[in-house]
């Protein structure tokens, strides 16, 4: 063994440029490229999204109630030696002699926060060193306040009933949210004012939270310590921040995987051509070894060296490119993430050279194999041909072993068996075609005077080197196409999400007298008319399955909800089951998300108590809806029927679209003064940039896996070059011409590109709409330009490189060619 390895090192480099080895060399390198691209850059977010989370809480748990939280938790954390933190947000006026402006007021002890960085400055923009909470008498302002009720350091301010002196400007602080309150600007008081301001009464909207933090030890003890809390109380752990990155970004990283996993299957399949290549042309080589008393462990050793150096080099090179693609991802996605990432961590790396020993594997195993197992006998029998079928079990483990090997890598299985299936019965039905043609041309009776005749008799002639190439041709063509269409329908559906016609600003606090003024005010002024939606505050209180008892239902969200009223289903609204009222003057009901209908185990039918303005009432579960959260339109959970809603206190809300909106919101907020606008427009560009970086990113991905593919079609077209070679020069030597041979060749590879392209588009389609709407929940409608352009591509592309491989062997002597061969 260890003779062999070192004649194997020796003849590496004279063997690796040969054109079977530097296929299987760039089918790794591409491989490795494309996993270890989408490995570095999903390792340092998860890197970054663990260092940050915490930080995007303000701690490592906490507990977040809209009532006041038992100071019992705050002694247990002390007993699991947990540092703790309290805080109460709500809203409130913050008054100036001449001015007042509606803020989010923090009310916080001095230990917050537990985590992350809460930077003060002065108005100089020093910065200014504290204890987490202001002193009590004092206030932190974020600079909008400042700004905008025209203050400056030291001035007085008012919340309530209790006078603050204004000591520094807020920089930042963490646990920054997304909701309504995240749309004002924010103050800091000491928690011990609160009482003082008097501002929060019976009915207060008001979010307490409990922040802690230690080791994850300690907090794991201190969370089980937690059953049997009460159910207004949420559980939040830094642990879970950052799961949702978002609908663009998860969309990239599901192509992202399915591109990565499609470049590695495309790569096994250049690889096994070019295994199968270098197999047969070794067999000669191997059997004069025998001869010359090479044992089979010289023959493995040798074997095993080459491609275990082909595995270390190309892996090496495709970690330097995945690497380098990594960082051309993260620039173009600079759009979605916003932050300095960690460097990786050597997980990719390790990933990367086990992905090259697999495809190796999956590929070599058999034809190491035949070829060690070779008996000298075959040179007087003058029999080259590998025959498979003896060595059919290896082939499976190394089937089984590769695809085992994908669902470990990706951690999706449901997606692995969604595409082995599909190999699998693609695999059969591009069998099935090529032995269909194989068997009607077979009935065929051919003269020999077209070219285009004798092209069709070869297929017949290499009828299992036929069949292979069209399944090889269909199955390269399939995975190509369905990314093709994947990546540009993906790209579409991003684009229509934000479309012109996106409402620019947000208005709220709007009441029943304000509507009239409004609606003329918008009409006169800006030609809108204003679509005003109510807004009820409330909160449900339990769930029941009408003739059941003791139903579970999961995840009951028994905190404050928006609701409202609508006779009619929103324009960004559709149903998934149920119906809409009818009668909803008369019947009490309710239409819910579907994803919180699922999350609380409801069904049509079911009951919800709600408590709304004083009052409680039930309302029966009528329907469920898809909601289109991109719309910027207003939405809601629970939307009620009239005759529920109607006499409940609300305010009102609307969402619209302005053009030269700047000096237009300037006169409105003038005019009125009391009604709160939020500039969207802001968030709609940061919208349109991340689509645009997660589009270009999508391109470079489809990129690699199109190179594969390209790969693998040349790979199998040059896989029975040899024998086309010597039967071209066989042809030269009997006075054919080289316009025959030139004919019979592009006819033979235009079938083949036919049949491979059309089942590859046919199964496209399939494969595409299963992976539309069990992965990435897009309705699927073919694309018909991706398709065509991809059918014309897929028949030119087989013909063109056919073509060309024989060309040389067409203008060659047939004296040198047969001498060589």
């Amino acid at each position: 063994m260890i003779r062999g390895l070192l004649y194997g090192l020796k003849k590496f480099w004279s063997e690796v440029f040969s054109g079977d080895l530097l296929i299987l060399f760039l089918s790794i390198v591409l491989a490795v490229t494309s996993i270890s691209s989408v490995g570095f850059l999903g390792d340092r977010l998860k890197s970054s999204m663990q260092m940050q989370a915490s930080s995007i809480l303000g701690a490592d748990l906490v507990l977040r109630s809209a009532s006041k939280i038992d100071s019992k938790y705050l002694d247990l954390a002390a007993a699991n030696d947990l540092d703790s933190a309290e805080m109460s947000t709500f809203l409130s006026m913050v008054i100036t002699e001449d001015d007042n402006l509606l803020t989010s007021i923090k009310a916080v002890t001095a230990s917050y926060p537990l985590r992350g960085e809460l930077k003060i400055v002065n108005s100089q923009g020093t910065k200014i060193k504290h204890f987490g909470s202001p002193e009590p008498g004092n206030i932190w302002i974020e600079r909008k306040v400042l700004e905008t009720l025209d203050l400056m350091e030291l001035d007085k301010i008012s919340i309530g009933n209790k006078n603050f002196i204004v000591k520094g400007i807020i920089e930042d602080y963490p646990d920054r949210n997304s909701s309504f309150v995240g749309f004002y600007p924010v103050a800091i008081v000491n928690i011990n004012d609160v009482d003082a301001m008097g501002v929060i009464q019976t009915g207060s909207r008001v979010v307490y939270r409990n922040l802690f933090s230690g080791t994850q030890d300690n907090l794991e003890r201190f969370e089980k310590s937690l059953e049997g809390m009460p159910a207004n109380i949420r559980v939040q752990n830094a642990l879970d921040v950052g799961d949702n990155l978002g609908e663009d970004i998860a969309n990239s990283t599901t192509f992202f995987n399915l591109a990565s996993l499609f470049t590695i299957i495309i790569s096994v399949i250049a690889s096994m051509m070019a295994v199968r290549r270098y197999a047969s042309r070794n067999l000669l080589h191997t059997s004069l070894m025998k001869v010359f008393g090479a044992s089979k462990l010289f023959i493995l050793g040798h074997q095993i060296m080459q491609l275990t150096l082909v595995a270390i080099f190309a892996s090496s090179l495709g970690l330097i490119f995945g690497y380098g693609l990594q960082h051309l991802l993260l620039s173009t996605l600079q759009g979605i993430i916003n932050a300095d990432l960690p460097p990786p961590s050597s997980r990719p790396v390790i990933l990367g050279f086990i992905t090259a020993a697999f495809v190796i594997f999956a590929t070599a195993s058999p034809y190491i194999k035949i070829l060690s197992e070779t008996e000298p006998i075959r040179i007087l029998r003058n029999d080259f041909n590998i025959k498979l079928s003896s060595n059919l079990m290896i082939y499976l483990v190394a089937f089984f072993t590769m695809f085992g090997f994908l669902g470990a890598l990706f951690q999706d299985i449901k997606l692995i068996i969604y595409i082995v299936i599909s190999l699998i019965l693609v695999t059969f039905f591009l069998y099935l075609i090529g032995r269909l043609l194989i068997y009607g041309l077979s009935r065929v009776k051919f003269s020999y005077g077209t070219g285009w005749k004798l092209g069709l008799k070869n297929i017949v002639q290499r009828g299992n080197d036929s069949i292979l190439q069209v399944i090889i041709f269909g199955l390269s063509l399939l995975f190509l196409v369905v990314l093709a269409e994947t990546r540009t329908d993906l790209v579409d559906s991003w684009t229509e999400t934000l479309d012109e016609d996106t409402p620019n600003y947000f208005l709220f606090n709007i009441q029943q007298y304000n509507l009239d003024p409004i609606s003329n005010y918008f009409k006169d002024q800006g030609n809108v008319v204003p679509d005003f939606t109510p807004l009820i505050r409330g909160r449900l209180l339990s769930a029941a399955r009408p003739g059941s008892e003791d139903i579970n239902f999961d995840n009951l969200m028994e905190r404050e909800a928006n609701l409202t009223w609508q006779n009619q289903l929103p324009l960004s609204n559709s149903l998934v089951e149920g119906e809409w009222w009818t009668n909803g003057n008369e019947v009490a009901e309710v239409s819910i998300d579907r994803e919180i209908a699922e999350s609380m185990n409801l069904k049509i039918g079911d009951e919800l108590t709600f408590s709304a303005g004083g009052k409680t009432f039930s309302v029966t579960v009528s329907s469920f809806r898809e909601i289109e959260w991109q719309s910027f339109s207003p939405n809601f959970f629970f939307i009620l029927s009239p005759a529920a809603g109607r006499e409940l206190p609300n305010s009102y809300i609307t969402s619209i679209k302005l053009e030269n909106s700047q000096k237009f919101m300037n006169n409105f907020t003038n005019r009125f003064p009391t009604i709160t606008s939020v500039n969207l427009e802001a968030i709609i560009e940061q919208g349109k940039s991340s689509l645009a970086s997660a589009s270009l990113a999508v391109q470079y991905i489809f990129f690699l896996t199109f190179i594969a593919g390209i790969l693998a079609l040349i790979a199998s077209v040059y896989s029975n070059r040899d024998q086309r070679t010597k039967e071209t020069a066989i042809m030269h030597a009997i006075g054919a011409s080289r316009a025959l041979i030139f004919k019979s060749a592009a006819s033979e590879f235009l079938i083949l590109g036919l049949l491979s392209a059309t089942t590859a588009i046919i199964f496209s389609i399939a494969l595409s709409s299963v992976i539309f709407i069990q992965f990435l929940d897009l309705i699927y409608s073919p694309n018909l330009l991706i398709l065509g352009l991809s059918y014309l591509f897929g028949i030119g592309f087989i013909f063109i490189a056919g073509v060309i491989s024989i060309r040389k062997s067409i203008y060659a002597s047939p004296m040198i060619t047969l001498r060589d061969s």
